[in-house]
């Protein structure tokens, strides 16, 4: 730290006063050390990330978008079949979703086997204003509103208003889904919770969309003990590999935010906080290295990366112990990914926060 004394009118300016002190009695600090600089900084990101761990969703999903489970919906058979319009299941239990290519019009029917939603030849989509199956079928556990839904004379005669193009619609179909957070009671060893069957018109032929909803086996919590062997080997690692394999472990949490995000369609996808922070820290920890010679700048960036893969893995933690990620589906290196980037990122960021502290006769 290096500062200087100014006397006279120099020193009045410095202080912004014209008061007379003392000659020399006035410090004026050029520059700050780069160990409170490093502190400062960490200090900073690490408020931040606390923020954003309070506002931010623990399943890292938004209100109804899709989220990991352990329930899977199969569509088993569509009669009789069509070519050119096909029902799937998006986010394991979550949407169904049909898609009708152009010069095909068809019409789901909604829980009171009422028009619900229709895309015409040109593949428009359509939903029936009167239709509470609109309503109802925006939230996952059917808590929406329907005092709002516009009364209807004509049970034969639909109210269509138009919600979108591309000939794809996606919804939570409460027939293909357990309505409960609870675990459902199984019916076999299969897992088997439901049978379950969506009635439609295809090019003026009624059809029904038949399937059967199924509860997974859990992954379980022992994939954590992954963190053990991760956590042992950054502390036992160079510093100069720490900065590379934690930039390592950003881009992993980057492209697992990735997949879970844009592997589904839109409006059934959840927040990009995993794609966000995995970015962040990627950057961050890219920083540490271009800055490696600024030690104690380094150590700060080094533990800011690692905080920000640290959060990432406390908000996607549902992927450890769900079978299903959203985007993703049943991949054991999800389940594996986390547990191994918390336990290096808590390592690193212990090794740093200390390398930050330490006297510097210690250095």
């Amino acid at each position: 730290e290096v500062s200087v004394r100014l006397v006279g009118s120099a020193a009045f300016k410095a202080v912004g006063t014209s008061d007379p002190r003392p000659a020399g009695s006035i410090p004026v600090h050029l520059r700050q050390s780069p160990r409170k600089i490093g502190v400062r900084m960490f200090l900073r990101v690490c408020a931040v990330m606390f923020a954003f761990i309070c506002i931010a969703p623990a399943d890292v999903a938004q209100a109804d978008a899709a989220r990991p489970g352990n329930m899977e919906s199969i569509v088993e058979s569509v009669t009789p079949a069509s070519q050119g319009v096909k029902f799937d299941i998006v986010g394991a239990d979550a949407f169904v979703r049909v898609r009708a290519t152009r010069g095909h019009e068809v019409i789901v029917n909604g829980y009171d086997n009422e028009p619900f939603v229709k895309i015409d030849r040109n593949g428009a989509v359509w939903l029936n204003g009167w239709s509470t199956t609109v309503a109802l079928s925006k939230t996952r556990y059917g808590t929406a509103d329907i005092a709002d839904t516009p009364p209807h004379v004509d049970d034969e005669i639909p109210t269509w208003k138009k919600f979108g193009t591309g000939g794809s619609y996606a919804w939570h179909d409460h027939r293909v889904h357990w309505m409960s957070p609870t675990t459902p009671p199984t019916l076999n060893e299969s897992g088997l919770v439901q049978h379950w069957s969506i009635p439609a018109n295809i090019d003026g032929t009624q059809v029904a969309v038949s399937g059967s909803l199924y509860l997974r086996s859990s992954p379980g919590s022992w994939w954590w003990l992954l963190a053990v062997p991760a956590f042992v080997g950054a502390l036992v690692c160079s510093a100069r590999l720490r900065r590379s394999v934690i930039a390592a472990c950003a881009l992993n949490i980057a492209i697992i935010g990735a997949f879970a995000r844009w592997g589904l369609p839109p409006g059934t996808r959840p927040t990009p906080t995993l794609f966000v922070l995995g970015l962040a820290g990627l950057v961050i920890a890219n920083v540490a290295v271009i800055m490696r010679r600024q030690r104690e700048v380094t150590d700060a960036l080094v533990a800011s990366a690692a905080i920000a893969v640290i959060v990432a893995v406390v908000l996607g933690r549902a992927m450890v112990v769900n079978r299903f990620a959203p985007g993703i589906g049943d991949v054991w290196w999800v389940r594996a990914s986390f547990p191994a980037v918390a336990g290096f990122a808590l390592a690193v960021t212990a090794t740093a926060v200390r390398s930050l502290v330490a006297p510097t006769t210690n250095r």
